[in-house]
């Protein structure tokens, strides 16, 4: 039987090539209005995990990613990176066949969709002076 070999051998190390960042599940126009801020910005995307937790993701790599996607700072890479999978979260290589979530923008027009399906009063009213 041949020995199979370490997932992490052929991994594109994706999870070394972006943060993310929990936050609060938006509920207001000022949190509406705060994601259409992170989604003007290039590289940043806002997901719904499949937990339903919301997540502000920056799209960057680490800066020990080497080109053949390896550590290059193995021995000492940070405990996060040391203990990833942990048990409740699977790993994106490894995954389960899906996305790593549930909903995923990555331009304002993608969450006011979202939004505008759901009949969400997003916009804020305009003052007549």
């Amino acid at each position: 039987m041949p020995a199979t070999q370490p997932p992490c051998d052929t991994c594109r190390a994706l999870c070394c090539r972006h943060v993310a960042m929990e936050i609060d599940r938006p509920t207001c126009k000022r949190d509406y209005d705060n994601i259409i801020w992170y989604l003007l910005h290039d590289k940043v995307h806002v997901f719904v995990d499949h937990e339903g937790d919301w997540m502000v993701e920056f799209e960057t790599p680490c800066r020990n990613l080497r080109q053949d996607f390896r550590c290059g700072d193995y021995e000492n890479r940070p405990r996060m990176c040391r203990e990833y999978p942990d048990p409740d979260n699977h790993c994106e290589f490894e995954g389960r066949g899906d996305p790593y979530y549930q909903h995923h923008f990555s331009r304002p027009e993608e969450f006011i969709s979202y939004l505008e399906r759901r009949g969400i009063d997003w916009q804020w009213k305009r003052r007549i002076r």
